[in-house]
């Protein structure tokens, strides 16, 4: 019986909420706008067409992307009310164990399966916002491997800590 390895990696990874609000006024108000996130850990595309069917529903136009074991959704920015709505219609979709507070956008791994990302207009006359344009120049960036290795700075030559605030975390991979 072969043993299992495991190694960490740190990974970059961006906030839902906006950069311009504060981690106070986050703690002192939790209804403040959010994007809207998720995670799923499964290739079924029925899956990836119910969460769009659900940012379509609510008319928020968001990008997919085709990663690891399953794939992203980045929706746009939304009054938390609406969050609140939509989150609960794509949380059965989501990875139980991941929040939904934060998505990463770099690799785990160098052989990761990591596509190009895909724009979804869902009522806003197909067009890609700024902050979109930031988020796709970077996941394309990855993809190409023409981002820094110092993932800080290649966060902010693709200009997501405009949009951001942005993280690096550890993450535990098997080998």
């Amino acid at each position: 019986m072969s043993q299992e390895t495991k190694m960490i990696v740190t990974v970059g990874g961006i906030y839902n909420w906006p950069e311009s609000i504060s981690k106070e006024q986050r703690h002192r108000d939790k209804t403040y706008p959010k994007y809207n996130w998720c995670d799923i850990d499964v290739v079924n595309i029925e899956n990836h067409n119910a969460v769009l069917d659900v940012f379509k529903k609510y008319s928020v136009s968001c990008i997919s992307q085709r990663c690891g074991k399953g794939r992203h959704f980045f929706g746009d920015l939304v009054p938390d009310q609406t969050w609140i709505k939509i989150w609960s219609e794509i949380k059965p979709y989501a990875d139980p164990l991941w929040q939904p507070h934060t998505l990463r956008v770099t690799k785990k791994r160098v052989d990761e399966v990591w596509e190009r990302p895909v724009f979804h207009d869902n009522g806003n006359g197909n067009i890609i916002k700024p902050w979109m344009k930031s988020v796709m120049s970077f996941l394309n960036k990855s993809l190409k491997k023409d981002n820094s290795n110092d993932i800080y700075s290649a966060m902010h030559h693709s200009g997501l800590d405009k949009y951001f605030q942005c993280t690096t975390y550890r993450v535990e991979i098997k080998l």
